[in-house]
Order: C-alpha cells, then sequence, then structure tokens
C-alpha cells in the first residue's frame, strides 16, 4: 500500500503541469514566473522526498519508486523525439508535455548554457534528474535528522 501511495505520489507534477497548461491558456497574455515556480517545485519535491523517506528502507528506494511515473513519461518523450521525431497527437502526447512543466524552464536554460541547443528530450532528462535528486535529498535529510 505504501509504495502505490509514493507512486500516486509521483503524478502530482502532471497535475500541477496541467494546471499551468490550463492558466497559460486563458491568459495568453500573461507570462508566468517560471523559473519561481520551478524553485518552488524542488523545494516542493524535497519536502515530499522528506516525508515519505519513512515509506521505504533507504533514501535510493523512495526516490527511485516516487519517482517512477516520472521515468515512464521521460522514456515516453523520448521515443517521441528521438525515434518518432514528433509528439503523438492525442492525450499521451499532451500528458507527456505537462509532466515536466514545472522545471523546464529551468532545465532548457541550463542544457541551453551547457550545450547552446535544448531538445524536450535532454530538458526532460534533465528535469528527471532534478527531480530525482531533490527526492533523494529529501529522504536522505531526513534520514541523517532521525539519526542525531
Amino acid at each position: 500500500m505504501k509504495k502505490l501511495v509514493l507512486i500516486l505520489i509521483g503524478f502530482i507534477p502532471f497535475v500541477i503541469g496541467l494546471q499551468m497548461n490550463t492558466w497559460l491558456m486563458e491568459n495568453q497574455d500573461r507570462v508566468l514566473p517560471f523559473e519561481i515556480i520551478g524553485i518552488v517545485f524542488l523545494i516542493f519535491w524535497i519536502l515530499v522526498g522528506f516525508i515519505t523517506s519513512k515509506f521505504e528502507k533507504t533514501p535510493l528506494k523512495t526516490a527511485i519508486i516516487i519517482n517512477l511515473p516520472a521515468f515512464l513519461v521521460l522514456l515516453l518523450i523520448m521515443y517521441q523525439s528521438i525515434i518518432l521525431g514528433h509528439t503523438w497527437p492525442n492525450l499521451f502526447g499532451l500528458a507527456t508535455q505537462m509532466y515536466f512543466l514545472p522545471l523546464v524552464n529551468i532545465s532548457s536554460k541550463i542544457i541551453g548554457i551547457l550545450f547552446f541547443y535544448v531538445h524536450i528530450w535532454s530538458a526532460s532528462l534533465l528535469a528527471f534528474l532534478l527531480m530525482f535528486v531533490a527526492s533523494y535529498f529529501g529522504s536522505y535529510l531526513r534520514r541523517r535528522l532521525v539519526k542525531s
């Protein structure tokens, strides 16, 4: 049951991304503070790792299970971008674009600085890595605080 809860928590970025997209579509004359949203999201993901660290035996296992949906979405994005060369014109194609939306601004800027050219799959890969590290750090931090 705890693993199922962790997996369901892993779908939170999709809900946030969907809300961001809805807001953007309804307010096309306004700009969201994407960098602030990304930073707040990473802090939130650290907090998620911190709170859920008691669900599993190790911080790594907690981070893996929480980020399992993100990993599956990343695989779908890479398949669409690298193999197909385009996004699916259906609900699954749209959903994969929404998942990493809270972090796509930050990850795109980092990729752009490092490699000068951003692909959606590379920005999504970095967003996934940021999420994984944040949740691991939160879980690890709780373990360290509980021990002392």
